[in-house]
């Protein structure tokens, strides 16, 4: 068995680049054409905080990993160029799950790995700077969101809740279908690229991905946009395992599900698209169920609570 200490950095840089389709990478810089409206995004992922390895296979967890940092790209509106890549390594990691991991990475044809960096570390971490484009539109904002909008998802929440625990439980017993299925939408979200043209065509302006939990992405929409929104909970699509818990599922977050606005006049974007709420005058997130207001406890996740 080869680990990354036997063949080192340059040895580790030279297999990816033999295996793997990784455009400019070669020089200190990625050449990139130029984009008319460009869009970027950087996000940090690192085993025991966001992930464990032994959660799936290498391949699926750099798929997942990459379509968590390209959901940014969809929440603007834009669409996947490249990506660029910065990874800390333990010296003692094998090899062959590290091809495995870039096979995941370099999966999308388009957006390829056009550079990044190799750092030794304690422990295995990515850092993903992704690159969009909006072309001749414009970006979403979560600033855009306007008084008689209606507030939207584009499909059923809360994928991630008790994941963790159950992949854990699964290291010592067998999971039932149902905990499989829940577990498996987790590990395998997909970037909402899908959806633009239809956003657009309905003249939406404002969006953000559910990364944190509905509720907290409503607060930024709030406080970016100067507006009240109220979110009716029964409104609220979920995932089958959620349906028991709906506040936890809808704070829980890792959805990569996208948070939308339409204004009042819009057509409805029909099948697959769940209309939550509606915004109005104040500055305000309020939360309802069958029409009573109820209290929200949770802030939605946060790095440091």
């Amino acid at each position: 068995m080869k680990y990354l200490k036997d063949i080192g950095e340059h040895g580790f840089i030279r297999a990816i680049r033999e295996k793997f389709p990784m455009a400019s990478v070669g020089d200190d810089a990625a050449v990139l054409a130029s984009l008319a409206t460009p869009v970027v995004t950087t996000d940090s992922f690192f085993e025991g905080t966001h992930f464990h390895r032994w959660w799936t296979s290498p391949e699926k967890l750099a798929v997942r990993l990459l379509e968590a940092a390209l959901s940014d790209i969809a929440a603007m509106g834009g669409e996947p160029i490249s990506v660029l890549s910065s990874i800390m390594l333990p010296p003692d990691m094998e090899m062959s799950w590290l091809l495995d991991f870039y096979k995941g990475l370099t999966s999308r044809s388009d957006c390829p790995v056009v550079g990044g960096e190799t750092i030794k570390g304690q422990i295995f971490g990515i850092t993903l700077t992704a690159i969009g484009e909006c072309g001749t539109q414009k970006p979403f904002l979560r600033s855009a969101v306007r008084p008689g909008d209606s507030i939207w998802v584009t499909g059923p929440l809360g994928r991630s809740l008790h994941s963790p625990e159950l992949l854990e439980k699964s290291r010592g017993e067998e999971l039932s279908i149902i905990e499989k299925e829940h577990t498996e939408l987790f590990l395998s979200p997909s970037a909402r690229f899908d959806v633009i043209p239809s956003l657009r065509k309905r003249g939406a302006k404002a969006a953000i991905d559910i990364s944190d939990g509905l509720f907290s992405e409503c607060r930024h929409l709030v406080r970016e946009s100067g507006v009240q929104i109220t979110v009716e909970l029964e409104q609220v699509p979920l995932v089958s395992f959620a349906k028991k818990d709906p506040m936890g599922a809808c704070s829980a977050g890792e959805d990569f599900e996208l948070l939308f606005a339409l204004p009042a006049n819009a057509a409805l974007p029909g099948d697959g698209f769940y209309r939550v709420g509606t915004a109005s005058e104040g500055q305000e997130f309020i939360l309802t169920n069958q029409g009573e207001q109820i209290m929200i406890r949770s802030q939605g996740y946060d790095h440091f609570s």
